[in-house]
């Protein structure tokens, strides 16, 4: 029996098997653990850089960072309370609204009994992903826990790093312990690599379209806005919905120009994040075929609704690297 369990392929299956079990035991807290990567790698970026800049400690750089965001965050807290909050419900109604009117210009103009346009099968898709995203950032105070829990997760790890990393290089190179801790690593890298891509493209994507908005003198700015920032989140899918939407409306709103404007904004926007973001981004990616990311994206979006479209990429990631991981020589021969 010990020799059975010796065997490496054997310690791989059983640890990836555990892997797996844990991360479907423990489903429940992937917000925490979102939080927790967020604030650890946040904060741990910049500490280390006041420390080789200016020469502060890595916990004071912490901690400076931390008042500095209580500061921000009390600031940003008093708009939204006053101001973001009340607002999400008028929002959502608006980018509804919206949506209800391109009904019913395109049933009057008989689009919706165009099976290959299925126009309608469109509209309810990004009416119900916006929906989506824009209803979980307005209910972000909901989940006031696990942001907190994070950040004292985060800076106790970042305290105690170096003991960690004792604990970890102490364990047996080849063992099941150490193997779980890498492949939990891939999971923070995933959710690391993953927030900062799209976080980043959602901004920019709704930064550039926004002066075409207020050229054009589209209705309802801020919500066509949120429309925006909530489609840029949603990987790959979210920004080929949201140009189609918006060349929609951009046409009942302006006609064939109001396409052309709409065309020439998404083509850019397309060759920035296809040609400078994503590569910046991504060089630590693992590099995939696009027929496995589409493939990847359809199927978690079958099973997981919109969060597998979230979910696509990080479990690409993690078992490329774990492929990664099985290809090195053992390291206990």
């Amino acid at each position: 029996m010990r020799m059975f369990f010796n065997d490496r392929n054997v310690r791989r299956a059983l640890g990836l098997a555990t892997f797996v079990g844990l991360l479907v035991l423990f489903r429940h807290l992937a917000v925490l653990l979102v939080f927790f990567v967020l604030f650890e790698r946040g904060l741990g970026t910049g500490a280390r850089a006041l420390h080789r800049r200016v020469g502060v400690p890595v916990m004071v750089g912490v901690l400076l960072q931390i008042v500095a965001a209580l500061g921000l965050a009390a600031l940003l807290g008093y708009v939204g309370w006053t101001r973001i909050i009340p607002a999400v419900p008028q929002i959502r109604a608006d980018i509804e609204g919206q949506f209800t009117h391109l009904r019913g210009w395109a049933h009057a103009r008989g689009f919706d009994d165009i099976e290959a346009l299925q126009t309608e099968n469109l509209l309810e898709k990004a009416q119900h992903y916006a929906g989506s995203v824009v209803g979980f950032l307005g209910s972000v105070g909901k989940s006031a826990v696990y942001v907190l829990m994070g950040l004292i997760l985060a800076v106790v790890f970042l305290a105690e790093e170096k003991k960690l990393d004792a604990w970890r290089d102490g364990m047996e190179p080849d063992g099941l312990p150490r193997m779980l801790l890498r492949y939990v690593s891939f999971v923070c890298d995933a959710v690391s690599i993953t927030a900062q891509l799209q976080v980043i493209v959602a901004l920019v994507n709704t930064l550039i379209t926004l002066p075409v908005l207020l050229a054009m003198g589209l209705p309802s700015v801020p919500a066509l806005m949120a429309f925006l920032f909530a489609m840029g989140l949603i990987p790959v899918v979210g920004g080929v919905v949201s140009g189609a939407v918006m060349g929609t409306l951009a046409f009942v709103h302006k006609g064939p120009a109001g396409v052309a404007v709409f065309f020439v904004s998404t083509f850019v926007l397309h060759k920035i994040e296809s040609y400078y973001l994503s590569p910046r981004l991504t060089a630590r990616h693992v590099n995939l075929p696009g027929f496995v990311i589409i493939t990847s994206l359809v199927l978690f979006e079958h099973l997981f609704g919109l969060v597998g479209l979230f979910l696509s990429f990080p479990a690409l990631y993690v078992a490329a690297r774990i492929r990664d991981t099985w290809r090195e020589p053992a390291l206990d021969q």
